[in-house]
């Protein structure tokens, strides 16, 4: 944990690297190393992008762990949420006792059409029996994923719960009418966009900064957009950029399974395996992929990209 700083910026979601089958702690870190030289402000282990949900409780351990070795000054979020309510406790427990600045908690994702005062009994049971006093949370809003909701309704009664504990909303909605009706709502809390294609736009509505897949493989180009807001320089161009390269991945789903694969190109070697039900992207996609980001021109292209078109 970072003394309790600000969460803010550019945060990259990461992938889990998988070797026979089991997380790959070694490329874990040189991944952690690669978006710190990238200019990130922290990273998201265990979300969406980092296959969260396939993980049980001892391997989500092992990767906590092995990221806090090398974080440094990154900011540290993991992903503790699960649709069990004592594995969530546990998870999230754990996370803090390893040293993470907040833990990043979906609904519970199995049953549907639940009212928010039953999501709300769910979030202060994990509050009072896992989160410290010094603890952070940040609600994962991604419905076209979890079916589940993180609604106004849901939020008034966690924030009149708990102001401190509860800090703000991953919102992965990818609706920018949405996360600016967040910022505007609740002033308190740290709103992060959960897409590149809206980073601008959100912090010029109020948001904290980005949780971002994409920074795995394109990560400069939103550190950018960021640090420019921030100075008060122009962001638009770099902005039209970021989002067109963000348009491209988004073709490929599930996201991991084709960052993983420009993962092997970027930083090479075994142990980018995605775990099953997800299966690896295919070789004809990638290169379609490449070929798009190459058409883009993008002036200011992660150093690692014409590498790869010219390997």
């Amino acid at each position: 944990m970072v003394d309790n700083r600000e969460l803010k910026g550019v945060i990259c979601a990461l992938v889990t690297p998988f070797r026979n089958g089991r997380p790959d702690t070694d490329n874990l870190q040189r991944l952690i190393h690669a978006v710190r030289d990238d200019g990130v402000d922290g990273i998201l282990l265990l979300g969406t992008t980092g296959e969260g949900p396939s993980l049980s409780l001892p391997e989500r351990e092992t990767v906590i762990s092995a990221a806090r070795e090398v974080s440094g000054d990154l900011l540290v979020m993991a992903g503790t949420g699960f649709p069990s309510l004592p594995d969530t406790i546990a998870a999230t427990r754990r996370a803090f006792e390893l040293g993470v600045d907040a833990a990043v908690i979906l609904p519970p994702y199995y049953f549907k059409k639940v009212s928010a005062d039953g999501l709300a009994a769910y979030f202060r049971q994990v509050l009072d029996e896992a989160v410290p006093a010094h603890g952070r949370v940040l609600l994962y809003h991604i419905p076209q994923v979890s079916g589940v909701a993180v609604s106004p309704d849901l939020l008034d009664r966690l924030v009149a719960f708990d102001d401190s504990r509860i800090a703000g909303v991953k919102d992965s909605s990818g609706d920018l009418d949405h996360c600016r009706m967040l910022c505007q709502r609740y002033p308190g809390l740290r709103i992060f966009a959960g897409t590149d294609r809206i980073l601008l736009p959100s912090l010029q509505a109020g948001a904290a900064g980005l949780i971002t897949a994409a920074g795995n493989v394109i990560a400069p180009l939103a550190v950018e957009v960021y640090r420019k807001f921030l100075s008060g320089q122009s962001a638009d161009a770099t902005q039209v950029r970021l989002a067109e390269a963000r348009n491209l991945l988004d073709r490929y789903q599930p996201a991991a399974a084709m960052l993983k694969r420009l993962l092997e190109l970027r930083l090479g070697g075994a142990g980018w395996e995605v775990r099953p039900p997800l299966e690896p992207a295919a070789d004809e996609d990638r290169e379609q992929l490449l070929e798009a980001l190459a058409a883009l021109e993008l002036p200011d292209s992660p150093q690692w990209l014409p590498a790869a078109r010219a390997r």
